[in-house]
C-alpha cells in the first residue's frame, strides 16, 4: 500500500480526502467516526494523522443510541487543517461547498480515502447472470457540485464519471470498463480491510 505523507502536497491530499469522506467539522478542526467493524481502517487513519501532525491521536469509544459502539479520532489542530476546513465549509451554515480549488488539493491517496469512505459497487443481473459492474462515489452533492467533481476527474485523471440522481442529491457512477480502470488506479492505495470495495469479480457488494 503506497501511502507516503512526507511532503506538504501529500499531506494536503490525504487531509482533503479525509474531509470529503467521513471527516466532520468540529470548530477549526475535524473528527472521524467509524463503526467498530471498521476499527482496523480507523487505526490506519489514526497513524496517518499522527504522521502528518507529529502528535499522538487518541481513539475513543462511544456508545450509540442503537446500542452499537462507534470509534472516534480527532487529530491535533495544525495550520494546514485550519486552511482546508476554511476552504471547504461555508461560513453561513457550516455545510460543505466543494470547489475545483479544493479538489485540486487531492492526490491519489486522498482520492482513495474518499472512495474507501464513500465508495460502493454493485453488480447488475440479467436473470441469474451477472451482466455489468457499477462503481459509485456516494457524494450526495447538488447537481452543480457533482458536475464540478466530474469535470475535475475528467480533466486531471481522465476518469469520466456519470451522474446518478437519488432523491434530491446526486452521486457519481462508472460502468463496467471505466469502473475496472478506476479500481486498478486506486488499488495501490487501498487499505487491506477495504479491498472488497474494489474487487471487480462477483463477491460481496459494498454499501454505504
Amino acid at each position: 500500500m503506497d501511502f507516503n505523507a512526507s511532503s506538504k502536497k501529500e499531506q494536503r491530499g490525504i487531509l482533503a480526502g479525509m474531509l470529503l469522506g467521513w471527516g466532520r467539522k468540529n470548530g477549526d478542526n475535524f473528527f472521524i467516526q467509524h463503526s467498530l467493524p471498521q476499527e482496523e481502517y480507523l487505526l490506519f487513519k489514526k497513524s496517518l494523522l499522527e504522521g502528518i501532525t507529529r502528535k499522538p491521536v487518541s481513539c475513543d469509544r462511544k456508545s450509540l443510541k442503537t446500542g452499537k459502539i462507534a470509534l472516534r479520532i480527532e487529530p491535533k489542530l495544525i495550520p494546514l487543517t485550519r486552511i482546508l476546513i476554511k476552504r471547504l465549509y461555508r461560513e453561513e451554515n457550516q455545510s460543505q461547498k466543494i470547489s475545483r480549488k479544493f479538489l485540486d488539493f487531492l492526490t491519489p491517496q486522498g482520492i482513495a480515502i474518499w472512495f474507501m469512505d464513500k465508495g460502493s459497487k454493485s453488480f447488475k443481473r440479467r436473470g441469474d447472470r451477472i451482466c455489468a459492474l457499477e462503481i459509485f462515489l456516494n457524494t450526495r452533492t447538488s447537481q452543480i457540485e457533482s458536475e464540478i467533481i466530474t469535470a475535475y476527474f475528467a480533466e486531471v485523471w481522465d476518469i469520466h464519471w456519470g451522474l446518478s440522481k437519488t432523491r434530491n442529491f446526486y452521486r457519481l457512477r462508472l460502468g463496467t470498463k471505466a469502473g475496472k480502470q478506476f479500481c486498478t488506479f486506486l488499488r495501490p492505495y487501498i487499505h487491506p480491510s477495504m479491498l472488497y470495495k474494489i474487487e471487480t469479480s462477483y463477491n460481496t457488494t459494498a454499501t454505504i
